[in-house]
């Protein structure tokens, strides 16, 4: 099969998948059985509630060690051009500069490597809740019973987390957003930026895998290739997710 063939099945295939999982959201396509999850706090991570990065295609490739390429620049993280892009994430001042600090220490700690630090704060009152800052598994955070617990017991949480690669939120990232409640979730990019994003229904990633294949086989990065995936998903998903300048 020529490969603009193929792209031209994949793509109907694609949208026969959206198609179908809008109007029945318990059904496989594929199988065609009907599969149903329980609600409640998500703990499709396999140490923890919440499954940090993917082993989807090609998004977080965390390893161990230095890493020249996930190096934080630390006099930007700083800045008072950093500093205020917290400044209107919420109405509350004391819970933007609880959000500010939490990002900088984590940028901090995980400069040079591809590992992850991930808070839970309170919304309304900026406590800090959770937070896990040890982990050494890749593609995941491991999540103690202490934190497994006070998530779930916790409501209007903000969770902010690293991305060392600097890469918009993962169907993980949306999903557990939508699993846990949260009011919203923040991405503090290791490069400097900071991404907001909010789902309020689970999506496939049958389907969210499908699209970036297709955009990568369309010679797109990686980066674009997540990011055009996210914008189709928008279309028929109640999901957002922006840049905070």
């Amino acid at each position: 099969m020529a490969l603009n063939d193929f792209l031209a099945w994949a793509e109907a295939y694609i949208r026969y998948i959206d198609i179908e999982l809008r109007m029945n959201p318990y059904h496989d396509p594929e199988t065609g059985r009907f599969t149903f999850k329980p609600l409640g706090i998500d703990k499709s991570g396999g140490s923890g509630i919440i499954r940090v990065g993917s082993e989807n295609v090609a998004l977080e490739y965390q390893r161990y060690g230095r890493n020249k390429n996930t190096l934080v620049n630390k006099t930007y993280i700083d800045s008072g051009e950093y500093r205020r892009k917290f400044d209107n994430l919420t109405d509350n001042p004391f819970v933007n500069k609880t959000l500010y600090e939490c990002a900088k220490t984590a940028l901090k700690h995980r400069s040079g490597t591809e590992l992850e630090d991930m808070y839970w704060i309170d919304s309304k009152t900026g406590k800090i809740i959770a937070k896990e800052i040890n982990s050494t598994n890749k593609r995941a955070i491991v999540y103690s019973e202490k934190t497994r617990s006070a998530v779930e017991k916790s409501s209007d949480l903000i969770a902010l987390h690293t991305h060392p690669s600097s890469m918009p939120p993962s169907v993980a990232d949306f999903n557990s957003c939508y699993k846990n409640k949260y009011s919203i979730g923040l991405i503090a990019c290791h490069n400097g930026k900071i991404f907001r994003y909010i789902s309020y229904e689970e999506i496939n990633e049958k389907l969210y895998d499908m699209y970036i294949g297709a955009n990568m086989n369309k010679g797109l990065s990686e980066y674009d290739a997540q990011e055009k995936a996210i914008a189709d998903l928008k279309r028929n998903y109640n999901i957002d997710f922006w840049e905070v300048l």
